[in-house]
């Protein structure tokens, strides 16, 4: 599953849970092959919303990872529990 393309500076949020990365749909029901893949992203105007949004949700919801993604589809960020994850990184 590719995330969206979006306009410029819009970006798009991916949950899926932290145990298994199995991916959720916006109403937190688990997303299955063959699903409408227009219900899995959340969108929003700017990366700073985003990351808001994610925060909030992983504090309320700790079992759950969130992903965002840039406008062109990119990844930026992912957030769980511990915080932000450093891809890439030995931290």
């Amino acid at each position: 599953m590719l995330p969206p393309i979006l306009e410029e500076n819009n970006c798009s949020v991916l949950i899926s849970e932290y145990a298994t990365g199995h991916v959720f749909k916006r109403d937190l029901t688990l997303f299955l092959n063959g699903d409408d893949e227009s219900e899995v992203f959340q969108i929003f105007d700017n990366f700073s919303n985003a990351k808001n949004f994610v925060l909030s949700f992983i504090k309320s919801n700790p079992e759950f990872e969130c992903t965002i993604y840039n406008f062109k589809g990119d990844w930026l960020a992912t957030y769980d529990q511990n915080g932000e994850r450093r891809v890439g990184t030995k931290d």
